[in-house]
């Protein structure tokens, strides 16, 4: 058993990538990290030391990514929280920092079995509720099965709560 799972070739891109904790993350697991799509220029430069073989993308919204049709096992990214942060004013869709129509542009375009995007909790109570349920929707239209988890920082022993919503979705057909 423990052969066959060697065996398997997970191969993860990120969106939205930061510094690279999903890409790190990834490294851990021994999953193959295959692209990052960042547009910040100190974090690319931090992603280019820590990760200097993955590919990488600027602004999303310049970008296409359907020369990976089929070839990303897992796509993961935390889409900009401002929009649903009381920092960012919880504009919602309203804030031109609004992306998640992007992150599911790139699903489209990707369609990888696996998804795990990351928020804040403002993203459940936004407008009451409905972005989230927009972004549930938007992957369940897509052939996803969805499952939301809120997993705060103190679950694994940090010294503060800072919740996080994880949407984990996965379709057999992608």
């Amino acid at each position: 058993m423990a052969n066959d799972f060697e065996k398997i070739n997970i191969k993860h891109a990120s969106l939205f990538t930061g510094i690279g904790g999903f890409d790190l993350a990834s490294q851990w697991m021994g999953w193959q990290n295959i692209f990052q799509c960042e547009k910040d220029d100190w974090c690319k430069r931090v992603l280019a030391k820590n990760f200097p073989t993955v590919k990488r993308y600027g602004d999303i919204t310049q970008e296409s990514f359907t020369n990976w049709l089929h070839q990303i096992t897992i796509l993961t990214g935390g889409f900009p929280c401002q929009p649903f942060s009381i920092a960012g004013a919880e504009r919602g869709k309203d804030d031109e920092r609004y992306l998640w129509h992007e992150m599911l542009r790139a699903i489209n375009e990707i369609k990888p079995p696996y998804i795990v995007a990351e928020n804040v909790p403002g993203l459940l109570t936004n407008s009451g509720g409905m972005v989230f349920k927009q972004v549930c929707a938007d992957l369940e239209f897509e052939g996803y099965e969805v499952q939301p988890v809120i997993i705060p920082a103190a679950g694994k022993n940090a010294i503060h709560k800072r919740e996080r919503v994880w949407i984990i979705a996965y379709s057999a057909n992608a």
